[in-house]
């Protein structure tokens, strides 16, 4: 049975306890999947470097194998390692993000295999919101796909993902309603200019 971590509400952010980090940085490592929140829609985290931990999100999603997964980073330059660096990518990255935004670079060698398509392209966030990051900082990159099945509505809230994914993941943190509601926009920076594959939530920069 999946296991609810409720955030602690400060101000206007929510932010989790030690104990709270060490449980989900455990449940990562073993392969364990976990919805959490972002900025625009809760997010289905798992280690993007464990294929099977991979392959569960698609199995739980129902997601078609040849549609790539995104990744959360927690800063600018941790996307340069894992995505080619452009003069266009910094540009854009740098005035951007932290945001609504999912940067599509040419993989490097380090990026997770199980995320890059069949053209060397990966997808990444930094999303504008804090507990993701807090994620990514503590355990390393993590997948953050939609928390929904395949062709559902992505969730805005922690209920709305546990309605649609229930007890196939196993742990849920609940960080209130997603600040903006609607999935990112998708913008391609792999070539001489921006492509925008999604459009979805824009943002003013951090």
């Amino acid at each position: 049975m999946s296991v609810t971590i409720p955030a602690v509400c400060i101000g206007t952010k929510y932010v989790l306890d030690a104990s709270a980090v060490d449980r989900i940085r455990g449940c990562l490592a073993k392969g364990g999947l976990v919805v959490h929140p972002t900025d625009t829609v809760y997010g289905l985290a798992a280690d993007p470097f464990q294929e099977a931990a991979v392959a569960r999100v698609y199995a739980v999603k129902e997601r078609p194998r040849e549609m790539a997964l995104s990744m959360a980073v927690a800063e600018v330059d941790d996307l340069f390692r894992f995505g080619v660096r452009t003069p266009l990518a910094d540009a854009f990255c740098r005035k951007n993000l932290p945001g609504p935004y999912t940067v599509v670079l040419r993989a490097t060698p380090e990026a997770p295999r199980a995320l890059v398509n069949r053209q060397g392209l990966v997808g990444m966030r930094i999303p504008g919101h804090p507990i993701p990051r807090l994620l990514a900082k503590a355990y390393g990159p993590v997948t953050t796909t939609s928390a929904n099945r395949h062709g559902q509505p992505s969730p805005a809230s922690c209920d709305e993902a546990k309605a649609q994914l229930g007890d196939s993941v196993d742990l849920y943190i609940d960080a209130g309603p997603s600040p903006i509601g609607q999935e990112s926009t998708v913008v391609d920076l792999s070539g001489p200019k921006a492509k925008v594959l999604r459009q979805g939530a824009v943002g003013t920069g951090p």
